[in-house]
Formats: C-alpha cells, structure tokens, sequence
C-alpha cells in the first residue's frame, strides 16, 4: 500500500493499493498406499469392514471395501494392518493450538501441529486464532510448506466490546460495517466467522445475516450466559461454541436445539460452569508419561487450572497443580453436563468434539472419554469426532469419513474404539492428505520414506541433559 500524506495525516482516499498475484501448487504425493487387513470403520452408514482393505493414490481415497473384495494395484506400497482398526483422521472441531496469539508470525514448523498428528488429529478447527497467520497457516500446509493438521479458522473473532484483551473490537454501524467485516474474512479465505461478545442482538443478527449472504458459517460463544446462548439460537447462528453454562438441560432447550437446526461443540474439558474436564483427566491419568507428550509438548495450556498457575506450563507441572475432588462431585458436574449433551444428541442435535487445546491432541482424546462418560455409546462418539464435526464446517464432502473420493486423511490404532472409547488414543499411525506419519517418530512412512526433521531443542547442545526425561519425569 503506498499511502500519501496531507496535512500530515494519512490520506486514505488517495491511497494505492497493488495486487500481488501469487499462486502455490497444493501438495499431492506420488503413488499409491494400500492399508489392508484391518477392521475399518468407515463412519458412512455405520458400515465396518472386518477385515477390510483401504487404498490410497495420491491425496485421494481410492477403495474402502472388504479385503477379499478390494485389488491392491501394482506398485502400491503396502501396509499390514492385521489385528489393527483404521477410521478416518479425527477433526478437532474447537482447537486453540494456534500457539502465535499477537506474534504476527507462525514458524513453519511448530510442535502442537506434531502433537496434534501424533494423536490422530489430521484437522483443526481453530474459533479464536491469530487473524492472519490462521489464513496463512492453512496455505501453507495446503502448499505441503507446514507439517501438520489440515487448518481451519475465523479469523480474529468479531469482537462487540471496546475494551478486551486482544483489542479486537469491530464497531458495526450499520449492516454495511457486518457486510465488509464478513466479506474481508472471507476474501482471505475464512469457511467461518465467530461472533463474539455483542450485548445488543441487533449486531449479532447483522452479522448472522451477513454471514449467510457471504456463504460462509458464523459460530458464537455464550460467554457462560445461559440466556445470551438462547438468544443467540435463537438469531441463526450455524454452532455454539462450549457447552450450556448449567449441568442439566431440559426438553424445552432440547427441543429449541434440535429444531433450530444448530450444531454444538460443547468441550467439556472447559466445561462452562463446572469444574473442567480436564481436571477429570489428569485426576484419572498420568499424561506426562506418555512419549508422544513428552516428545512434541515442552508446554501445555495450563492458565485453567483452579490453582492459578501460569498460562503455559509443562504438562507435569499442570498435573501437579491440579485439584483432586470426589468422584461424586465431577458426577454432578462435568459429568452431569455431558448428559445433558447425551440429551441433545439422542434428540438429533449435530454434537462435535473439541478439545480447546489444553494439551495438543491429546486433550481430544479426554474430550471423547467424558462424552462416553455421560452415557454416549463409543460409535456416536466417533461420528462427533469426525463426520459430524466435518459436516458442521461444511467440509463433509471432502472429510469426515472413508470414502471413495474423499481427502485421505485416516489414522490406524492398535485396539478398536468400537469396543472401548479409551483406545482411541492407541494411535500407531497416521495419514494426512495421503502421507502416511509413525505416531510416535513422526517419520513419514508411506508413499515414500522421510524422517522427521529435528527441533531446535533437539540440535542444540544440551551438556548431556535429556530435555524430554527432564520435563517428562517430574510426576513419575
């Protein structure tokens, strides 16, 4: 932009603004990979191949059968998949793993993004990330430049009160202010914008009507306000973030959910008015000692902790700081509002899983336990963590499930979540866009064979210490 000045001040009607004309070829890799003899669960239709075969070429599913009905073609690179299950990569439909909040800038490579792979995570959905790096993070690893989750975000959210942390606020005037804020996000490539904190519903309706004349979803977040959240159903918006601030929802929410027609990520892992999940978590586990932890994540999202603890800490240091309760007592919390959410979804409300980040990829798995805690059967919890997350963004078409023709992101496990939610996080292996990652090495084994390039803490001269023992052993 090349700005005049007058009178000593910017003179922006006089301005010049040149284009850029800038194209990347999106990343597909050679030749093909079959995945044969494991149960596969396809996620479409309930149908699970056993044993079943999956074959790659390229990015894209090209068969998903049972194995004596699907031909591995010649030169494929095979991948015994006996005694193993195979489901589609799983989508965290609210991640805050954007890890670069004001910074401007997103390093190409970025341990979460490991993390996230390392767990199963092959797409990202992040409701409040930095506003340009978010679009540029999705480019990149479009383009192949950034290892890591497919990318997905809003943008900055919209934010309605002048005096927020992130200053975020975007004064709406008039439905031509929502129009151009909405279209601005779009035109950089946001599928989603998020509404957030406007006390008066005349914005929150601009910016609904805005978000539908542009095409795109407009996901909110009740600020733990239980009526804002019936207010804000009520407008139109297409998701609401975190859960109903209250333990136990009655028919009539259930029923204005179901007929609104509105999707819910509820993330008990912060459960609004409740003790978080995640202390559930690391009351009932030991994270930390976990190698794929102690591999990708020097630090975990630890400012939720009742006690008060920094807003980054190792993930040893997060448990040690934990609150320890009753049991009975996360029975009337958490664990009451994932019944509530079992309601919702019973009556035929769209229920997707999000982790919010506390611990990249791994807090998915915590989120879909404490959905199965409050009575969800282990496949419905599979669909929130894939095709209905995916049809909530509006990506069903391309993801959520292994299909002919879908992007090939999946992930292989030791032991059947079908048969016990808790060995969705058995993860030996996972693929994204048709690369094919070890879970633990993050060495890419399939098309081609290419192993993981080093951290900067894993070259630099560390006088014998093994930072992974030392940040890993604290709780042992």
């Amino acid at each position: 932009h090349t700005v005049p000045v007058r009178d000593g001040l910017p003179d922006l009607a006089a301005a010049r603004v040149d284009t850029v004309q800038l194209q990347a070829s999106a990343d597909v890799p050679e030749g093909s990979v079959a995945l044969v003899g494991g149960t596969v669960i396809t996620m479409h239709g309930g149908v699970v191949h056993a044993p079943g075969t999956v074959i790659v070429r390229g990015n894209r599913i090209a068969a998903v059968g049972d194995a004596e009905s699907v031909e591995t073609p010649a030169g494929a690179t095979v991948i015994d998949c006996a005694g193993r299950t195979l489901m589609p990569g799983l989508i965290d439909a609210h991640g805050h793993i954007d890890g670069v909040y004001g910074n401007g800038v997103t390093p190409q490579k970025q341990a979460p993004r490991f993390a996230a792979l390392a767990f199963g995570v092959t797409t990202n959905f992040d409701p409040y990330p930095s506003e340009l790096p978010t679009f540029e993070s999705t480019e990149t690893t479009q383009a192949g430049l950034t290892t890591g989750p497919r990318w997905i975000g809003t943008g900055s959210a919209i934010h309605g009160r002048p005096h927020n942390f992130f200053h975020l606020y975007t004064p709406l005037d008039s439905y031509a202010d929502a129009l151009r804020v909405v279209g601005d996000k779009k035109n950089l490539g946001a599928i989603a914008v998020k509404s957030y904190k406007w006390p008066a519903r005349r914005h929150r309706q601009m910016l609904v009507k805005a978000a539908r004349e542009h095409g795109v979803n407009i996901v909110v977040e009740g600020e733990t306000h239980f009526y804002n959240n019936v207010s804000m159903i009520l407008d139109g918006h297409t998701n609401l973030e975190h859960n109903f601030p209250v333990a136990t929802v009655y028919d009539d929410v259930v029923q204005l959910m179901a007929l609104a027609g509105v999707s819910n990520t509820p993330t008990l892992v912060v459960a609004f008015g409740e003790l978080f999940g995640e202390n559930w978590a690391y009351q009932h586990s030991t994270p930390w000692k976990d190698p794929r932890v102690r591999t990708y994540i020097q630090a975990c999202l630890s400012g939720y902790s009742p006690l008060g603890t920094p807003y980054e800490a190792p993930p040893h240091s997060r448990a040690m700081t934990t609150i320890h309760v009753a049991d009975e007592l996360y029975d009337v919390g958490v664990l009451a509002v994932s019944r509530s959410v079992q309601k919702l979804d019973d009556a035929g409300v769209r229920i997707n899983a999000g982790s919010h980040g506390e611990m990249p990829g791994l807090a998915m798995h915590w989120e879909m336990n404490l959905l199965a805690e409050g009575g969800m059967a282990p496949e419905r919890v599979l669909r929130t963590a894939t095709i209905n997350s995916a049809e909530s963004l509006g990506v069903g078409d391309q993801i959520g499930s292994l299909e002919v023709g879908k992007l090939a992101d999946l992930i292989v496990l030791a032991a059947n979540p079908l048969e016990d939610i808790r060995n969705s996080s058995s993860v030996i292996m996972t693929m994204v866009n048709g690369r094919l990652y070890d879970a633990e090495t993050l060495d890419q084994i399939a098309p081609n064979k290419q192993p993981r390039s080093r951290f900067y803490w894993e070259v630099q001269d560390t006088n014998g210490i093994d930072w992974s023992e030392a940040w890993g052993g604290g709780c042992g």
